[in-house]
């Protein structure tokens, strides 16, 4: 557990820093998510495109290759091996074993990815982008946009407290209709029954059940922990080797007395072979030239990079599933999320203080979270507090409380259709 606080904390404060740069850069980040999806994003995203400036200005603008050509190659000559392998693959073998006659031991060794690096990158960089396009794609068809509220909500912590009265009076109006009106809409056949099932699972998704942003985050959330996994495995296919055990061997490298194996890494050979044939007249002449890759220098420490932040994305992003499920499907942590925010502001009776009333507001709070607020208005809330800030979210739940609290008297006084 103190892992997993260790890395949200290590999330939240990346997101900070590079927010901080973000806005300064003019970069306007959307206030509908939180900062471990941020994480996947926008931040990964930006990561991605960054290497793929470098491998591409490595690549094009300095030497990509540079073969070792006999001593009668003239200099179109070295020019057209350079090319000629940069285009047609190398093959690296060990400076300890014996060059092998035949094509079939060489294809084995063949180095397929230096040329299709910047285009890996980018087709990285729009998988960690996917996930997010999808959840703009859901909630533009929401009654409101969670971006747009949460947005007011952190702009009026800065205005006078008049207008800041005035603009949170008119949210909380607005909530208060979005949530009777949904629970309105959702009563009729078996109403109790679908109630339960929208409540503690995801088959039954809509606003009139009161879970359609949360079954849309969770969705998406989970598309956040399944790229970031298998990009691992993405990875094997597009280099050509188990990427997915990359980390543990350079870690086992670095361990270890004799760590060549991580600067030298057989995965990213710096030094490979190339086999070309040039016709001169009716003569086929074979040659076997050595090659350098510079750009293998930077693919290393890119990939060494890329595997260690890829792991630790899903290892957060896995984190940020299991507690936006926590924090939103379990009635005790909802209802002390909730009482947390009355309490601070004498709006909700103890024990201790008030037997009565505090038994009353038990009875009350239960009805708030299940049948008022739902799984929606307990993640939005959620959301708010992330974006904006605890004092603006107690303020919305202190709100919404009273007019929950004025809606069952209207009811007990046969005035309400709550």
């Amino acid at each position: 557990m103190c892992v997993c606080m260790c890395v949200c904390m290590c999330a939240c404060m990346l997101d900070k820093v590079l927010g901080n740069i973000g806005a300064y850069a003019g970069i306007k980040l959307r206030r509908d998510d939180d900062s471990i999806d941020r994480l996947s994003h926008h931040f990964t995203v930006v990561i991605l495109i960054i290497f793929t400036v470098i491998v591409s200005t490595q690549q094009y603008v300095g030497d990509r290759i540079q073969c070792w050509c006999p001593a009668q190659f003239t200099e179109a000559h070295v020019a057209y091996t350079n090319h000629f392998c940069w285009v047609s693959n190398t093959y690296h073998i060990p400076f300890e074993e014996i060059i092998p006659v035949h094509d079939e031991p060489k294809k084995e060794t063949m180095i397929t990815y230096y040329q299709w690096v910047p285009m890996i990158l980018l087709f990285m960089a729009l998988m960690f982008k996917m996930p997010r396009l999808i959840w703009k794609t859901m909630t533009s068809t929401a009654a409101f946009s969670l971006d747009d509220l949460c947005t007011m909500l952190f702009g009026i912590q800065l205005c006078k407290k008049d207008e800041r009265d005035e603009k949170m009076a008119d949210v909380i109006d607005y909530l208060h209709n979005y949530f009777q009106t949904a629970t309105l809409y959702s009563k009729g056949y078996c109403y109790s029954l679908r109630m339960k099932v929208a409540r503690y699972s995801c088959f039954i998704c809509g606003r009139r059940y009161g879970n359609f942003f949360f079954t849309s985050a969770i969705l998406v959330k989970c598309l956040y922990v399944t790229n970031a996994i298998a990009q691992f495995f993405l990875l094997n296919d597009f280099l050509g080797a188990e990427f997915s055990l990359y980390g543990f061997e350079v870690l086992n490298g670095m361990l270890a007395e004799d760590n060549t194996h991580v600067t030298h890494s057989p995965r990213f050979p710096r030094v490979t072979l190339c086999d070309f044939k040039i016709r001169q007249l009716q003569n086929i002449h074979q040659y076997t030239v050595q090659c350098v890759l510079p750009v293998n220098l930077f693919n290393e420490k890119i990939f060494i990079f890329i595997w260690f932040w890829f792991l630790f994305v899903a290892c957060v992003s896995g984190y940020g599933l299991v507690i936006t499920l926590y924090n939103s499907l379990v009635p005790p942590r909802k209802i002390h999320f909730i009482k947390k925010h009355l309490k601070l502001r004498k709006m909700y009776a103890t024990d201790k203080d008030n037997p009565r009333q505090s038994r009353a507001d038990k009875s009350l709070m239960k009805q708030f979270e299940a049948d008022y607020l739902k799984v929606d208005g307990v993640f939005i809330l959620h959301v708010v507090c992330k974006n904006a800030s605890d004092i603006v979210a107690g303020d919305l739940i202190a709100g919404l409380w009273a007019k929950f609290q004025e809606c069952k008297k209207n009811d007990a006084n046969g005035e309400g259709y709550l």
